[in-house]
């Protein structure tokens, strides 16, 4: 395993390069699974576990995911061995109906008393990584950048992060922290993979090339979920998203493959490899529903992609597609 430590200037944490999501640990995966799972990345030398206090209202109760691991750590008796990240503002207050309509939201009460649920979930003491969730425009920023710090000054939470933001929220909540002199978002997870998305009116939760830069020139952590797209590169007959069903993407899909043989490796290990190698490097947020999943992706840990694979994997599909396609759209990886 790879690790690399993430941080504010005022709190530190030493975590795996590989972070394990666990959304659907205790509703679609169940207990045995989720904990089989879990024991083996920790055997595999992991140490970095994402979820959210909402994480299970789809199939389930709400904070379904947050108790999973609370149980798992408590029986392994490494509470403070691993890392957890959680998230704030999307869970349902409403039962059974998990709709946008009905989320929490990112205002003061919402968050403090959240915050704690998490850590009795959990079982920690302190929440070693706090997100807002999914930005919240109906609440007054600053409401939520002062919570949130009020949690980080008192010990309860050590970084603070956001999720589902555009760069210029993010920067202005930054702002609003650091002009008071307190505690800011200092790890960024947005939605980012391989293959590319055709550009859309609204789409704030993507990795793009102004997300890239501000996070490198700020020295801020970038987490990317959904890096695996649900299974697509395992799945050679599974049809992309529309979103992604484009002919620069099957330029870099075939190039991918290419890579992956010549390599000895799966276009997983890759994809994975590729997010990790660049700049800035990314720590990628993969799901399993099996050991044998979560096997093919710690693989990715122990592959090395040179430059001359980086510029070929970062430049498949800019031929046969239009450009404007790749405007504003991340070079993960790009020379810089």
């Amino acid at each position: 395993m790879k690790y690399r430590t993430i941080g504010d200037g005022r709190f530190e944490l030493t975590v795996s390069q590989m972070c394990l999501g666990t959304m659907y640990m205790g509703t679609r995966t169940d207990e045995r699974t989720s904990f089989a799972i879990l024991d083996r990345f920790l055997e595999a030398g992991g140490t970095f576990l994402d979820t959210a206090n909402n994480y299970g209202q789809w199939n389930g109760d709400a904070g379904e995911s947050e108790r999973t691991l609370g149980k798992w750590m408590s029986s392994r008796g490494v509470v403070d061995r691993m890392v957890v990240a959680t998230k704030v503002g999307a869970r349902t207050l409403v039962a059974g109906q998990p709709g946008m309509e009905n989320w929490q939201g990112l205002g003061r009460a919402a968050i403090l008393g959240d915050a704690e649920l998490s850590r009795k979930q959990l079982g920690k003491d302190r929440l070693d990584l706090l997100y807002a969730h999914i930005d919240d425009r109906s609440t007054p920023q600053e409401e939520t950048v002062d919570a949130l710090a009020a949690l980080a000054e008192d010990g309860k939470v050590g970084l603070l992060g956001a999720s589902n933001h555009s760069v210029w929220r993010l920067d202005r909540g930054r702002q609003l922290a650091k002009a008071a002199g307190r505690p800011a978002y200092s790890c960024i997870q947005q939605k980012a993979s391989y293959l590319l998305p055709i550009p859309g009116p609204v789409q704030l939760n993507l990795v793009s090339a102004d997300m890239e830069d501000y996070v490198e020139t700020e020295g801020l952590t970038l987490l990317a979920y959904s890096p695996l797209l649900t299974g697509l590169y395992a799945r050679p007959d599974m049809t992309p998203r529309a979103e992604y069903g484009h002919a620069a993407n099957v330029e870099r899909m075939a190039v991918l493959r290419e890579v992956a043989a010549e390599l000895g490796a799966t276009p997983t290990q890759v994809v994975l490899a590729w997010l990790i190698a660049g700049r800035p490097s990314i720590i990628p947020i993969t799901g399993s529903s099996s050991v044998a999943q979560l096997d093919e992706q710690l693989g990715a840990m122990s592959l090395e992609l040179d430059a001359a694979t980086m510029e070929r994997l970062n430049l498949a599909g800019r031929e046969v597609a239009d450009p404007s396609l790749f405007v504003g759209q991340p070079m993960l990886g790009a020379a810089r």
